[in-house]
């Protein structure tokens, strides 16, 4: 899932009481690891994904003995952080540069960011082409010729589930366009029935709506990076239209009236009570809610199309990476510890494990049985981009976030919200100029 950038002083202090009790322990040094290949050398790797790939932690629990039989001399830590944890703990170990050897980090910017500002190394200076290439998604998170985070899983972004059973109690079917999601949204609401669950009140689902919705009005990705570096607006018909999709969605009851009340996973779990008769879920976590409702009553759909842009009426793909921290001391064991992540072993048992699919082209689509998850890697061998990872952070959760539970709660319209996002971008363009020259960079690979 995606991301919040709610960067609560008490995490911060919370994170910086971590990053003391997880790198206290004495390391030998990087070069006496590479001179004694039997040096001890102790690693932490913190890691974020059990939220939305269940049965992650025992994966790498199991993935890390393996590893350290293999190799008796390394010794790996992890710590799970928090969703809201997660991106101020990591600040925290920058500033202090000590922490993790190995990070967790969402793709795209979320990858790049730090990188630009020196957190992180490429991990293509210590994993090879060859096998990078095999990497799915490695391209949101190259930048100036590098590979800077090594992709993990894929994060199908984001499906949206619908509930047969409850579709058919009120005589609707599926819809796969705009006007037909409209018209169900009227039906189900003559019914009685929810027709879409959602909660957004801790704001990713801003994002989230932001990239599926939003998606199907560009022409390229790097629409989007120019829109951020000034060279086109926000308030563009290509870039605002999917502002007015929403409000449209909105007026026509598709959400439940308790939207800004409730945080994503309550509103999912609507859902899954059978309260709603549609949800957008992690592509991650379609397994886990299709076994909580049944396989003969869980479908699995892109948004409905809209537009008719080349994304129009597909599925967002991302991947979920890992990266080395520009402080440690091994950063080839990292590297290392990474590959084997990739063995076709450990992957078919992450799938088996979690129901998520692999980054990687060399995974086994045989394991597949799920009839909705094979819907759902079909979707995903033609994803598009997803949106939310190539503007700043800042953008995402000062407009996207804030401005979509403003619109939902009927305080703005479309045309405001449009205005708003337009606003945040010139005052980030105005104060950020060296991370705008790096989107400029970054804009140029998609050109």
């Amino acid at each position: 899932m995606h991301r919040n950038l709610g960067l609560a002083v008490v995490a911060v202090l919370a994170a910086a009481v971590l990053l003391g009790s997880t790198a206290s322990a004495a390391r030998p040094t990087a070069r006496g690891a590479q001179e004694d290949p039997s040096a001890d050398v102790n690693l932490t790797m913190w890691w974020w994904g059990e939220q939305e790939a269940a049965g992650a932690k025992n994966w790498l629990a199991q993935t890390i003995k393996l590893y350290e039989k293999k190799h008796p001399n390394i010794s790996i830590k992890t710590v799970l952080q928090t969703t809201d944890g997660l991106i101020p703990a990591f600040k925290a170990a920058a500033a202090a540069k000590k922490g993790p050897d190995i990070q967790y980090f969402w793709g795209g910017i979320w990858s790049l960011d730090d990188a630009w500002l020196g957190n992180t190394k490429p991990v293509s200076d210590y994993i090879p082409r060859s096998e990078l290439r095999h990497y799915l998604n490695a391209k949101e998170d190259t930048y100036a010729g590098k590979v800077w985070t090594a992709p993990w899983y894929v994060q199908p972004s984001f499906p949206v589930l619908y509930r047969k059973d409850v579709l058919a109690k009120a005589r609707v079917k599926p819809p796969t366009t705009w006007a037909a999601l409209l018209k169900a949204c009227d039906a189900l609401n003559a019914k009685g029935i929810t027709p879409i669950a959602g909660g957004i009140k801790d704001g990713w689902f801003g994002g989230w709506l932001y990239s599926i919705i939003g998606a199907q009005g560009i022409g390229s990705i790097s629409d989007v990076l120019d829109a951020t570096t000034g060279k086109q607006k926000f308030t563009d018909p290509k870039h605002a239209a999917w502002w007015t999709r929403l409000q449209e969605m909105r007026d026509h009851k598709c959400w439940n009236d308790d939207m800004n009340s409730l945080e994503l996973y309550q509103g999912q779990q609507r859902w899954a009570q059978g309260k709603a008769a549609m949800t957008v879920a992690a592509g991650s976590d379609v397994k886990k809610f299709v076994q909580q409702v049944g396989v003969a009553k869980a479908g699995v759909m892109a948004m409905p199309r809209w537009g008719n842009g080349p994304y129009a009426g597909r599925l967002g793909s991302t991947s979920q990476t890992v990266g080395i921290t520009a402080w440690t001391k091994y950063p080839q064991e990292s590297a290392d510890f990474i590959r084997f992540m990739h063995t076709p072993e450990r992957m078919a048992a992450w799938f088996n494990t979690t129901g998520a699919f692999p980054a990687d082209d060399r995974f086994n689509t045989k394991l597949i049985k799920l009839p909705q998850q094979k819907i759902l890697f079909n979707l995903v061998k033609n994803g598009a981009p997803y949106l939310e990872n190539f503007i700043p952070t800042e953008l995402d959760s000062k407009a996207n976030f804030a401005e979509s539970q403003l619109l939902l709660g009927g305080s703005i319209d479309a045309k405001e919200a449009a205005s708003a996002t337009e606003k945040i971008a010139q005052r980030i363009r105005l104060t950020q100029r060296k991370q705008m020259a790096n989107f400029k960079i970054w804009a140029q690979s998609y050109k």
